[in-house]
């Protein structure tokens, strides 16, 4: 079933979670048949482990790429081959992914356990947070922070595990299971919350620096209302945008919070930014371009409406989304036209293209790992 038209709520009063289906949701849209102006390829494919619905997504450090697989695996693997370094089992099922920086890899599990290890896959510490952690850890400047399924935030250290701090906000009576890290700039920690707000944390501290409104909750019922940023925050420079599910993309000063710009959008995916322009696929599959300082429309291209379309990532002059058919798309940032397309195992890519140097890292659903380059 593809989640774009799945809405997940945790009612968190009772502890309960539900699931409404949308019984008319559109067919997706066929595969666009292009004319390559591109050339890419596969250079290399490795197994990260069994099928799954974790939305994992590869961590790259230097020419150090660690995944995680399911139900347990994690793995090292090299950034130039895709030759595994070294892997190892976890004691517990991998929910959120991989974190990874400076000396420390982390996961965490659908028991909102978190998992430490070194560079060389030696395990360092484990501690108890306190739900399930479905979004991949933050690792930077020796802090861990971790995002869990009750709304919390909070920071460990990484060289014992001990925790550091903890922030959290009251939850509204439906949110939706958010698979969104949070994203650290410097000292400090954005997080996009339940009921559409993004607020920025010290990251010594967790003091509140801002909190600001990404969407407005609307509407008669409870359902109406959810509006959850689902997806990480983006931050360039002195800008950070986020982007909520029945809400708006916006954008704000990096420091202050002052609202730079709003534009109403629901998304499920996400968003990505350069020199230029802020990239948002809204929830019914659109690709829609957008001006960085101002937030006019500049270009929408909707030949991929209903494929689960990932959030974007940006390659040079290229934007880059995958879908629910195991596609990458690159179109050109200019105009959003189609300029080249490439297949993999035919399973679901859930997250965002990795960029590493000139080349994009995608993990399938299936368990595949891809690394996909401009050919020479």
């Amino acid at each position: 079933m593809q989640d774009l038209y799945r809405l997940v709520v945790a009612v968190s009063l009772l502890g309960l979670s539900a699931c409404s289906t949308v019984s008319n949701a559109p067919e997706p849209s066929p595969l666009p048949v292009i004319s390559q102006s591109l050339s890419v390829s596969s250079q290399w494919r490795a197994s990260a482990g069994d099928k799954t619905l974790f939305r994992f997504v590869p961590a790259v450090d230097g020419d150090l790429i660690v995944v995680a697989g399911s139900p347990d695996k994690l793995q090292a693997l090299d950034a130039a081959s895709g030759k595994s370094r070294w892997q190892i089992k976890t004691e517990q099922e991998i929910a959120g992914g991989v974190g990874l920086g400076g000396d420390v890899i982390a996961v965490g599990s659908v028991k909102g356990v978190v998992l430490a290890y070194d560079r060389g896959g030696k395990f360092l510490w484990r501690t108890q947070a306190s739900s399930e952690i479905m979004a991949p850890p933050a690792v930077a400047k020796g802090i861990v922070v971790v995002k869990t399924g009750d709304g919390r935030v909070s920071a460990y250290a990484a060289a014992d595990g001990k925790q550091l701090w903890q922030y959290q906000k009251q939850l509204p009576a439906l949110i939706l299971r958010n698979y969104a890290a949070a994203t650290i700039s410097g000292n400090v920690v954005y997080a996009g919350l339940s009921g559409g707000r993004l607020v920025a944390l010290s990251l010594q501290d967790g003091r509140v620096l801002w909190d600001s409104p990404v969407a407005i909750p609307r509407g008669a019922t409870e359902l109406e209302r959810v509006t959850d940023v689902v997806a990480p925050p983006v931050v360039d420079g002195r800008l950070v945008c986020a982007v909520a599910y029945q809400g708006r993309v916006a954008c704000f000063d990096a420091v202050s919070g002052s609202a730079a710009w709003t534009r109403e959008l629901s998304s499920w995916s996400g968003l990505a930014m350069d020199y230029r322009y802020v990239y948002a696929v809204d929830a019914a599959g659109n690709v829609n371009a957008f001006e960085r300082e101002s937030g006019r429309s500049v270009w929408r291209q909707d030949k991929l409406a209903a494929r689960s379309v990932t959030a974007p990532a940006v390659l040079g002059k290229y934007l880059v989304v995958a879908d629910f058919a195991g596609y990458t798309h690159f179109l050109n940032t200019e105009d959003g036209s189609f300029a080249a397309q490439q297949a993999t195992d035919g399973a679901r890519i859930a997250v965002s293209p990795l960029v590493v140097g000139e080349h994009l890292l995608v993990q399938t659903l299936s368990g595949n790992v891809f690394s996909i380059g401009l050919s020479k």
